[in-house]
């Protein structure tokens, strides 16, 4: 799961401080998953329903507005 993957990465971090060479990594790793679960993980939610809607624009669009 990425927040147990968050909080192992987090754990690490604080214990190699960040002087370590692999501090950075760990650091990365969580900053990443809170991107996720701030900006992807909200929007699901919203994608699925329009999926299930089903938009068929582009299907009732005549061929000819790609011929110019």
């Amino acid at each position: 799961c990425l927040l147990d993957q968050a909080l192992i990465a987090q754990k690490r971090a604080d214990e190699l401080g960040p002087d370590h060479w692999d501090y950075h990594f760990y650091y990365g790793k969580v900053l990443s998953a809170r991107y996720y679960l701030r900006n992807v993980v909200p929007n699901v939610s919203l994608i699925a329903r329009l999926v299930k809607e089903g938009d068929d624009t582009v299907i009732q669009a005549p061929i000819e507005i790609f011929e110019y």
